[in-house]
């Protein structure tokens, strides 16, 4: 019985160290913040990407911070899909993008 037991753990162990997925590293990153704005980017070793700048905007009698940028990841599936992005006074405006398998 105990044996039985033993087994069964050792086979449940070796299914849950199966299924787990590495971290992803940092494979690159920079990033610069000032009065007036921000800007940053990164990628990882699994494909992951992203890049964003912003600056402070004056409209009208206010100020606020307009935003653009982009990122990118793979779907489990193998499709990149790529986004890219705009934020201001008009709102946020994504724009989707998918391409070819990885």
């Amino acid at each position: 019985m105990i044996a039985l037991k033993l087994i069964f753990l050792v086979a449940v162990s070796a299914v849950l160290a199966a299924n787990e997925k590495p971290v992803p590293e940092i494979l690159s990153q920079s990033k610069v913040s000032n009065p007036n704005g921000y800007a940053f980017d990164f990628k990882t070793s699994d494909g992951v990407s992203r890049k964003e700048e912003a600056s402070l905007v004056q409209v009208g009698d206010k100020y606020g911070i307009s935003v653009k940028g982009s990122y990118s990841y793979f779907s489990p599936d193998g499709i990149e899909y790529q986004v890219t992005y705009t934020s201001d006074d008009k709102g946020f405006k994504p724009q989707i993008h998918g391409s070819s398998q990885h």
